[in-house]
Parts: structure tokens; C-alpha cells; sequence
């Protein structure tokens, strides 16, 4: 993983710039959870993913996923008349 370089007056900027005006300590917990979120991301395991066919911006995970998407897809859909008790009668 990259080193996060993230500094204080960018932060500073950032919340300006999205009209938050943050004390110094604010500041510092909005930097501290900032470099911890995009340490989580960038810890992901994204080399199993692949793009789904649609929509575009969706990924699927490959094997055990689809194996309990699979046993998902067996589980029966409420027949119409259940669906439209369950919309409230629409």
C-alpha cells in the first residue's frame, strides 16, 4: 500500500470546500478516520472481481459467491397476490 501523505490543511481544505468549518480537533479525527477508511480500502481483495454484465458499475465475486447466490436464487418469490399484500394493496 502507498504511504497516505494526507495532510492536515488538506483536510482543512476539504471540509471547507464542502462548507464544514471544524475545530482543530475535528480536524484531526476527520484526518485520522480519512487515513483509516482508505487504509480499509485499499486492503480489500479486489483481484477476484470481475465486471458484471449490468449494470456497469457492479461487481460480482467470483466462486463462494456465487455458490450462495446460486442457493439464494432457490428460495420461492412471494406469488403476485403476496407481493401486492406486502406493497400495502398498490
Amino acid at each position: 500500500m502507498a504511504e497516505d501523505n494526507l495532510t492536515l490543511e488538506q483536510v482543512r481544505k476539504m471540509a471547507a470546500d464542502i462548507g464544514w468549518s471544524l475545530s482543530n480537533e475535528h480536524l484531526e479525527q476527520l484526518l485520522r478516520a480519512t487515513r483509516a477508511a482508505r487504509a480499509r480500502r485499499a486492503a480489500l481483495p479486489v483481484a477476484s472481481l470481475d465486471p458484471a454484465d449490468e449494470p456497469a458499475h457492479v461487481f460480482r465475486l467470483s466462486s463462494a459467491m456465487e455458490a450462495l447466490s446460486d442457493a439464494r436464487s432457490l428460495t420461492p418469490s412471494p406469488s403476485p397476490e403476496r407481493r401486492g399484500e406486502m406493497d400495502g394493496g398498490k
